[in-house]
């Protein structure tokens, strides 16, 4: 008696075409290569040499054929373009939007070859590229597919773009992975450094340092000989690292429960056969191997309020 109370207040509570949103895509509707790709030449002249390399070396493109394997209700566009002097990206209703901005934002914090602690230029701005795209591409999912998320969906957006990265090659891991750790290390001295106000205790993104240490936990929970200088260079400190074996298998058994069964299997063997983020050598200047990161994810307090990697407000 008492569960069919429980089910009838349930049914109160949520008339019909709510419970419908929750309803999974019909079957019939899943699609593979749903996923489009559209670069808008920039205003800015100074974002020129963004727009000529993300061209160039195909990103868009490759990125398109790397999330290939999805079986999507509808198609999903990967959008750059300009953003008015605003640092930002973000999904809305089937658009993945990355500013110019954001990607000059990238490029200006990598070094201008190697970091004191052995990071390439490249992998400084390929990672933080393709994890903005992918963090978005998490939201996607998240819609599209009605997919069921526990807690923040920045969160879970940070954790599927995390868990992507991983599934690549060991070589593209590692390059991702720390090009995303310099990043977020960077903000995280920066959000450090910031006098902290209400308003970021109540932000939809975690602050900097939790969203890098975040990072960097699944990585070593993933494989902790090759990201083992998550402890002994990056700082993850000793009593989060004995538990990261086990939050990189609760992520795994959540993405194998929730995702994996709209991914198709046929693309995803071609597609891990070949490196489709390996963007091609840096050259100082260019976004494939050397553009553009995570702001968004690694929400710096200091920049709240210019939305890095949020949606916008309107959108909320």
């Amino acid at each position: 008696m008492k569960a069919l109370l429980i089910a009838f207040l349930l049914t109160c509570a949520y008339p019909a075409a709510a419970r419908d949103s929750f309803a999974a895509p019909s079957p019939a509707d899943l699609r593979p290569d749903r996923v489009r790709s559209d670069l808008q030449p920039p205003t800015n002249p100074e974002h020129r040499f963004i727009y000529e390399s993300l061209r160039r070396r195909g990103v868009l493109e490759r990125l398109s054929r790397f999330l290939s394997p999805f079986r999507l209700p509808r198609e999903v566009t990967m959008r750059v373009g300009d953003c008015n002097g605003e640092v930002n990206a973000y999904y809305e209703d089937g658009e993945i939007f990355v500013c110019y901005e954001y990607l000059d934002f990238i490029v200006r914090n990598a070094p201008e070859g190697w970091s004191d602690d052995g990071i390439a230029r490249r992998d400084a701005v390929t990672g933080p590229t393709v994890d903005v795209f992918l963090h978005e591409m998490g939201h996607a999912v998240f819609d599209l597919l009605r997919i069921p998320v526990l807690g923040r969906e920045e969160d879970a957006a940070d954790l599927f773009s995390a868990y992507i990265q991983l599934q690549a090659s060991p070589e593209e891991a590692r390059s991702l992975i720390t090009g995303v750790a310099f990043l977020g290390r960077h903000e995280m001295r920066a959000a450090m450094k910031t006098e902290l106000q209400l308003k970021h205790f109540a932000d939809e993104h975690g602050f900097a340092g939790q969203r890098y240490f975040n990072v960097l936990c699944i990585a070593y929970g993933f494989d902790r000989v090759l990201f083992a200088d998550a402890v002994t260079v990056w700082g993850l400190p000793p009593e989060r690292a004995e538990a990261c074996s086990a939050e990189y298998a609760q992520l795994d058994r959540a993405f194998r429960a929730l995702i994996m069964p709209y991914i198709d299997r046929d693309l995803l063997a071609q597609v891990r056969a070949k490196k489709w983020l390996m963007f091609g050598p840096g050259d100082g200047h260019s976004p494939g191997a050397s553009v553009g990161p995570p702001p968004h994810h690694r929400g710096n307090p200091a920049e709240a309020s210019r939305a890095l990697g949020k949606r916008p407000e309107q959108d909320r």
